[in-house]
């Protein structure tokens, strides 16, 4: 069903919060406008849907099924909370293309099942790993014989509370949604958790849901983008608390290792009044090293930068910077949507990705349990 029109994709957004309004609509109305058009958006708020709406000009709604169902809808854009494995399921089996914010599913074995329905149908399923569509990745790789053979792949996150990062952005927000839809939507994400962990005795579904796959997933995307190819096992992780004994999300340190390739390390710290959301990769060899510095996550404007230190025979030091310029990363994975879908380009965050990490975050949870 790939489409080969120069046309606009005609685009249906099914959850109106904080990452719709941040980031993808603002790009959706400017930069991708050539790309896109929003035809119908929807929330389970009715005064936001309409709010939404006519800022856009689309219909709006309060069914994400009537969204689904509109033959004016050519693909979906999913950002509601929790998982989206379901809603995205349901628009595959009518026959739309599918961008869903992460975290697709919390079942690996979902998301492999929807990414070869997606595939044998002709379809496009990606996943909101913006990340993977920083330029700083792709030219690190390219960096590797510069500095390799790679021993150890480090990433850090220092995490303040969500408040810091998000209190100044322009989000409009309505109240008129019940405390009986909001109580059945709550119900209905720890019924999948508990599907998900189901079996494996131990594990904190709190910080399997809102840590792991809230935060965590981006680092093992971004480990993914730098290591494609290759299997990665998990060996040890461990947390500075457990849920019983803890009053805020943890300090977490994990470590695996890529097949015939390097250790990896996770240094995940939630740190409630840290001035700011920072997050760095280093990456060693025999030769010298890559650190890639990630802007923010609501920060407009900015793209990760590439530091690439190496040393050369006379033991002289070249230190060498490289800050990318153009669109943001999540411009960029939309733009990438759109060329899969009119010309058949291959997708950085597929479904299938998004299996990967979902398994590997469950063996994370099942580890620090």
């Amino acid at each position: 069903m790939t489409s080969t029109s120069s046309k606009p994709i005609r685009l249906g957004i099914i959850g109106l919060g904080l990452i719709t309004q941040s980031q993808h609509m603002p790009n959706l109305l400017a930069s991708l406008r050539d790309r896109f058009t929003i035809a119908h958006v929807c929330d389970v708020s009715a005064e936001l849907a309409a709010a939404i709406g006519a800022d856009t000009g689309a219909r709006h709604t309060t069914d994400f099924g009537a969204v689904i169902a509109d033959p004016d809808v050519d693909a979906v854009l999913i950002c509601t909370p929790g998982a989206h494995s379901t809603v995205a399921r349901q628009a595959l089996d009518a026959g739309k293309h599918v961008f869903a914010e992460k975290p697709y599913s919390y079942d690996p074995e979902i998301a492999a099942r929807d990414a070869a329905f997606a595939a044998e149908n002709g379809l496009v399923l990606q996943v909101g790993y913006m990340k993977m569509y920083e330029p700083a990745i792709a030219l690190a790789r390219e960096a590797f014989d510069a500095i390799g053979p790679l021993h150890l792949v480090r990433m850090t996150v220092l995490h303040p509370s969500d408040e810091r990062q998000t209190d100044d952005l322009a989000i409009k927000r309505f109240s008129d949604v019940s405390a009986d839809a909001i109580e059945a939507a709550r119900a209905e994400n720890q019924a999948e958790v508990s599907a998900a962990i189901s079996g494996q005795a131990g594990l904190d579904p709190v910080l399997f849901r809102n840590v792991l796959h809230g935060s965590v997933c981006h680092q093992t995307s971004v480990l993914r983008a730098l290591f494609p190819d290759d299997a990665t096992r998990l060996v040890s992780a461990h947390q500075d608390a457990p849920g019983s004994a803890r009053s805020e999300p943890p300090k977490m340190q994990i470590l695996g290792a890529i097949e015939n390739g390097p250790d990896w390390v996770i240094s995940w710290n939630w740190l409630t009044n840290f001035p700011d959301y920072q997050e760095w990769v280093e990456i060693y060899g025999d030769k010298g090293s890559l650190r890639i510095d990630f802007p923010p996550p609501y920060r407009k404007g900015e793209l990760a930068r590439l530091t690439i230190t190496t040393s050369a025979p006379d033991n002289a030091v070249a230190v060498e910077t490289i800050a990318p310029k153009g669109p943001s990363a999540f411009s960029r994975e939309l733009k990438g949507f759109a060329a899969a879908i009119a010309g058949g380009e291959p997708v950085l965050s597929d479904g299938a990705g998004a299996g990967r990490d979902a398994a590997l975050l469950r063996d994370i949870a099942a580890l620090l349990g």
